[in-house]
């Protein structure tokens, strides 16, 4: 082989070789949870603060209504303080302890839904974000404005995800329905009003705040973001895939994800559903996928996009959705399971064993003596099984059945709203704990009566 023969080859190589050098190959994740209402099941947090612990280049949004009334947690408590402030006629700033929550799991974003808005008024939502930016959590929703045309909340932002090849611009788009109200509301004098539309313009308490058509908002803000360095936008959306009939046309996925060129993936919420993986394609050819979490933290969403780096630009060259299941206990059925024991008990019944009416498996309950710090209770249970008020207060019955070492019901009532009531010796207890074993210290004397069509029971502990 001739010496200039020899030189083509070795400058052929030398190209290849810096070619395929100046190409890196990379991935970031965004999980995505939904329609959460209230709670975050233990279960849900686990995975994902597991999930983020793994891997620096993985992002967690919230796709709306967050925020709502959950029975036996400290949401509860939350809502039943703001009810007596508005019986009383005030307006008090109240935390909100879910802020604290789903900073604790580590969530960057969390987009406005209806809920946001039906729990109250401006002045509330307004305490909400602010909870929230405390916390160092972003609030989203690009199409809600102050009165005077500027953004209410965040209309996005920009998360620089750290990757083993450099750092990615990951851009998270918040939208909302526009339709977030309710038909029919409350006036001052408690009597009820028929509302013009369920748009949020047209709601008590939020006059000052307006949304202008996701869909549209969009296409303005992903060329912004583009111009912030984007390079992977992901829309956040409390808005459903298909539109659910004629008076309710907010659920805009389809438009967003077929109408707005530059959006790469879709979390969708609202409609509670279950979203794997739907593809579409957009206006310039491109596909975007759309995945939604279902509810109430029973799975949460997963996308994955790999990316190769050419020079100083990031190109997607594969991307994915997943959904992960979230095995929990069925708390709220045996809640129910618990009481249902109890109504059918016949009314000549003196004594009960607890473990001849209750159908659901348990080895061993924790009846704690309140008012009790939500920290003992903890302690004793072994794990942060859900998010309890600071205090639990004295007129609250607070029980915890336990399988193993996993918490199979919690009830956690009003002892007077709900007429029920258990009482032990002194002597039963250990610190504050009485601490209960099927067959073998599980009978009571039962009192039972019905008083304008209420029925009270009350148990007494006998050894």
């Amino acid at each position: 082989m001739n010496r200039k023969a020899i030189m083509t080859m070795i400058g052929i190589s030398t190209l290849l070789v810096s070619g395929c050098s100046a190409t890196k190959t990379t991935e970031i994740n965004v999980l995505a949870t939904t329609d959460l209402h209230g709670s975050i099941p233990y279960e849900l947090g686990e995975y994902a603060k597991n999930e983020l612990k793994k891997e620096k280049n993985v992002a967690l949004v919230d796709a709306g209504d967050f925020i709502d009334r959950y029975d036996r947690g400290a949401m509860d408590k939350y809502f039943e303080l703001k009810y007596e402030d508005e019986q009383n006629n005030k307006q008090i700033h109240r935390e909100v302890p879910l802020a604290k929550d789903m900073k604790e799991i580590g969530y960057d974003a969390v987009v406005l839904g209806n809920h946001e808005f039906i729990s109250g008024n401006k002045f509330y939502l307004d305490g909400i974000v602010s909870d929230f930016n405390k916390q160092g959590v972003d609030v989203l929703s690009a199409n809600t404005y102050n009165k005077n045309g500027s953004n209410y909340v965040k209309p996005y932002v920009i998360k620089k995800v750290k990757t083993s090849d450099g750092e990615v611009n990951l851009g998270i788009l918040g939208l909302t329905i526009k339709e977030v109200g309710r038909d029919w509301y409350w006036d001052k004098n408690w009597n009820r009003v028929e509302a013009k539309s369920i748009e949020l313009k047209d709601q008590p308490g939020f006059e000052d705040l307006y949304m202008k058509d996701l869909v549209e908002d969009a296409k303005t803000y992903v060329k912004e973001m583009k111009k912030d360095g984007a390079d992977v936008i992901v829309a956040v959306a409390h808005t459903g895939e298909k539109p659910k009939n004629p008076k309710h046309p907010g659920n805009r996925i389809q438009d967003l994800a077929t109408q707005v060129d530059g959006i790469d993936a879709i979390v969708a919420g609202h409609n509670h559903e279950q979203i794997k993986q739907h593809d579409y394609t957009n206006k310039s050819g491109e596909k975007v996928i759309v995945t939604e979490p279902g509810k109430r933290g029973e799975c949460i969403s997963k996308i994955n996009f790999k990316l190769e780096k050419d020079e100083d630009t990031w190109k997607i060259v594969e991307k994915s959705s997943d959904l992960k299941q979230i095995e929990q206990p069925p708390l709220s059925e045996n809640f129910d399971e618990f009481f249902n024991g109890f109504r059918d008990i016949d009314e000549d019944v003196k004594e009960i064993n607890l473990e001849k009416i209750i159908s659901f498996k348990w080895d061993k309950a924790y009846y704690f003596k309140t008012p009790i710090n939500k920290s003992e209770i903890y302690e004793k249970v072994g794990y942060k099984y859900n998010s309890l008020s600071d205090i639990v207060d004295e007129n609250m019955l607070q029980i915890v059945f336990m399988e193993g070492e996993k918490v199979v019901c919690h009830i956690c009532i009003d002892k007077n709203l709900f007429k029920f009531d258990i009482k032990f010796d002194e002597s039963d207890y250990e610190g504050n704990t009485v601490t209960i074993y099927p067959n073998k210290n599980d009978k009571f004397k039962v009192q039972m009566k019905m008083n304008k069509g209420y029925q009270s029971i009350y148990l007494t502990h006998t050894k």
